[in-house]
């Protein structure tokens, strides 16, 4: 392999991917492509390419252009609980399906490496105590996201046998840090809180862990080590911790007190079957060890953080992120001021459009709960734009033809926004602000809440709808509303305001 290589990177916007991209900038080792589905991504350090989403037909001609290593971390993590389709299905479509098509485009590219972020789940849920999974280990995947990435891994490997394509695979166990979700978020948040979790006598059980700063040095370390090469590697930090040490260690990085109650597991697990969770109190009460010798020995590799250090690193990080937006002082003022004046300004097309509603729908008024600062509930009022009987989804999620006649031109116009100024004078909204999302959007709710998105007052317009960013790609909106919220000045607030009365971004875009 050439020194300076040329790598792809997908899944560039998620947790692991997103850090990925951070640490190649950084290094300036080489040269980086990143492919993202939104063309409207810009970036002076890496080539940025449109692809379609992660599928068995999507072509990857662009993107492996000149690309020597593809390092792949997008993936399927999991299905929507409301589909009626089979979850093994819908997983194989992205994680297998999609997956080795990328990998035989990159044969026939004439890619050298292919680095694959499998999951531990392919090992399987658990071990016993002190007996940690090896790479010897017999897989034993137990659900269809693990079954998947485990029929992606041996498809990729067969490719191996009868093409040059050398191919690395990454079994990372649960990976945490700045920025993470599931379960490491909701301890972080409920410690936070001083909710006193009962899981404090959890203190016999071994989970490895793997900070996400540890995995993506040794994904980095895979990029061109000869030894690497068609090899499985169990990566995680270099010490286990049980779950009680886990919160005390969140505790120190947040600087509170640890209420945990020491509750004995075998009630805990008796009441999460009782519940149907007992998938959960295996994760919380259950080992799950691994054993990284051989990425120590073949690779020379070591975790450069300790599992400690890293714990509360993330704490801290999540920490900060709270309590560190300061509100612009004039911004509630200005909006009392200003949505006073558009209702009276605007109240004869607030009249005209609510007369002609009754003709269009017989309904012409929209008004939906939604979720608020602090995740309260509101009810969001907007001139209706679509059919009555229009299902209760994400704007992104409705069909085209729901629209009415008069619709398309409230839309148009963003006159059907008008109303909400009602909202913003009940003190419920702000003329700028986060797009307020719907209470069923989990995975925007979950990215924008690690974001301390709902610490402000949601809004008509803001930063995401003049970048043309919408809720149908939860973490970059998450992460477009932080931007805005960390920045937000008088200019930027009147900057919002006059792009959007001129036209400019969109608001609930129907797709």
């Amino acid at each position: 392999m050439s020194n300076k290589h040329t790598l792809l990177l997908t899944g560039a916007t998620g947790f692991v991917g997103s850090a990925i991209q951070k640490r190649i900038v950084a290094d300036g080792n080489y040269d980086l492509t990143i492919a993202v589905r939104n063309i409207n991504e810009q970036s002076e350090a890496v080539r940025i390419v449109k692809v379609d989403d992660l599928k068995s037909n999507t072509d990857w001609n662009d993107a492996l252009e000149d690309i020597d290593v593809v390092i792949h971390a997008a993936a399927r993590v999991h299905v929507m609980d409301d589909t009626s389709a089979d979850p093994l299905t819908e997983f194989r479509k992205v994680n297998v399906e999609g997956t080795l098509n990328l990998a035989r485009q990159a044969v026939e590219a004439g890619v050298k490496r292919f680095i694959f972020i499998s999951s531990i789940k392919v090992n399987g849920e658990g071990t016993e105590l002190d007996k940690p999974y090896t790479e010897d280990s017999k897989p034993n995947p137990t659900d269809p996201y693990g079954i998947s990435k485990y029929e992606a891994e041996q498809g990729l490997l067969k490719l191996a046998e009868t093409t040059s394509l050398e191919v690395v695979i990454i079994r990372p166990t649960l990976v945490y840090g700045e920025n993470v979700k599931g379960n490491f978020h909701s301890l972080m948040k409920w410690t936070y809180k001083g909710v006193p979790l009962p899981i404090g006598g959890i203190k016999k059980n071994l989970r490895s862990l793997v900070s996400v700063d540890n995995l993506t040095d040794f994904i980095v370390t895979c990029i061109d080590h000869d030894n690497a090469k068609n090899e499985v590697f169990l990566i995680s930090d270099d010490d286990d911790i049980s779950t009680a040490d886990l919160l005390k260690e969140i505790s120190k990085g947040l600087g509170v007190k640890n209420k945990a109650v020491n509750i004995p597991p075998r009630l805990i697990n008796t009441a999460a079957s009782a519940l149907g969770k007992s998938g959960v109190a295996q994760r919380l009460s259950g080992s799950l060890q691994v054993d990284i010798t051989k990425a120590k020995n073949l690779l020379g590799w070591n975790p450069k953080y300790s599992t400690s250090e890293s714990i509360q690193k993330t704490a801290k990080f999540y920490k900060s992120n709270l309590i560190g937006h300061t509100p612009m002082t004039l911004q509630r003022p200005l909006d009392i001021m200003f949505s006073a004046t558009g209702l009276v300004v605007a109240s004869p097309l607030l009249i005209g459009a609510t007369v002609i509603g009754y003709f269009d729908t017989g309904s012409p008024l929209f008004i939906q709960e939604r979720v608020g600062k602090d995740q309260k509930p509101f009810r969001l009022v907007k001139f209706r734009t679509m059919k009555v009987d229009t299902a209760s989804v994400a704007s992104h999620l409705a069909d085209n033809s729901s629209i009415t006649k008069l619709g398309k031109v409230l839309r148009k116009t963003k006159l059907d926004e008008l109303p909400q100024l009602i909202n913003v004078l009940k003190g419920e909204m702000s003329l700028v602000g986060p797009r307020p999302n719907l209470f069923n959007q989990n995975e925007l709710i979950e990215a924008r809440e690690q974001m301390g998105v709902y610490n402000v007052l949601p809004g008509i317009t803001g930063l995401a709808q003049l970048s043309g960013v919408d809720m149908s790609t939860p973490e970059r909106l998450a992460k477009k509303d932080k931007e805005m919220i960390d920045n937000i000045t008088l200019k930027n607030y009147f900057s919002y305001i006059l792009n959007t009365a001129l036209g400019k971004g969109s608001g609930d875009a129907v797709k």
